[in-house]
């Protein structure tokens, strides 16, 4: 697998489904992948991980015929070496101005769209170096996501920033910058995110959203996608094992403590 399986799906109008990846371990992977998802996003910026253990996470995706999609700072030398190890899309957070989602842009692509120095995965080392620079060009993916005090007063140029393909939010920020810190499903953060979404969209720019796979966010959900977002998030991949386990103790634990 070497096409971008996410810019694959949404190409040809159809979504794409993935989780957000924080326990460091190439198993986690190959779960995803059996149960089916399009993609993970490996969360390296809250949890920081070393090189090594994020570069068998991103070859178990290939592995598994999925898109490996990295969350990272805003850092040159940090998307540089992620792409380096064969990265096909990149989440930068905490994005809030212009000039850093230009950066993200001048970071991640080669010249002339950007400054990324040459260099690549050991897995393209068998292309040519202008087959490597056509592959890079039309697979790698690039999404910011808007959140913060500057993020909810500059979206509507953030989303208009050639270079970008993808637009996130970042609620738990965005309920913080609105007051209410927490809340992330709070009525005026949603509709904050509502007016992002639909900035993003009118800008010609995919969408990628995170909410749990639960009953109360299902509508939402539902009308998202009927909007026009085609990159949704399932949750986590810790918060998914503890609903299962509290769901699974929740029915079990009554039948045990019938029998005595």
């Amino acid at each position: 697998m070497l096409a971008n399986r996410v810019k694959q799906l949404y190409s040809a109008g159809k979504t794409a489904f993935g989780t957000y990846v924080v326990i460091p371990s190439p198993m986690v992977i190959e779960v995803a992948g059996q149960a089916g998802l399009d993609f993970v996003r490996i969360d390296n910026y809250h949890n920081r991980w070393n090189p090594e253990t994020l570069a068998n996470m991103i070859r178990s995706c290939y592995d598994q015929d999925i898109t490996p999609w990295i969350r990272c700072r805003n850092d040159p030398w940090i998307i540089m070496t992620t792409l380096d190890m064969g990265a096909q899309a990149l989440s930068i957070s905490n994005i809030g101005t212009v000039e850093a989602t230009r950066q993200a842009v001048a970071s991640t692509f080669y010249p002339p769209k950007g400054e990324r120095e040459m260099a690549r995965a050991h897995r393209f080392r068998s292309m040519s170096g202008q087959e490597y620079l056509d592959w890079s060009a039309n697979e790698v993916f690039l999404s910011v996501q808007i959140e913060g005090d500057e993020g909810i007063v500059n979206y509507r140029e953030i989303v208009k920033i050639e270079g970008v393909d993808c637009i996130q939010t970042g609620r738990n920020d965005i309920s913080s910058a609105l007051g209410m810190p927490g809340q992330e499903y709070h009525p005026k953060v949603l509709e904050m995110e509502d007016r992002i979404v639909d900035a993003a969209i009118e800008a010609g720019k995919q969408v990628a959203l995170v909410y749990p796979a639960t009953e109360e966010h299902l509508e939402r959900v539902s009308g998202l996608i009927a909007r026009g977002v085609r990159i949704l998030t399932v949750d986590h991949d810790y918060s998914a094992m503890r609903r299962f386990y509290t769901n699974a103790l929740g029915r079990l634990r009554p039948i045990a403590e019938k029998q005595g």
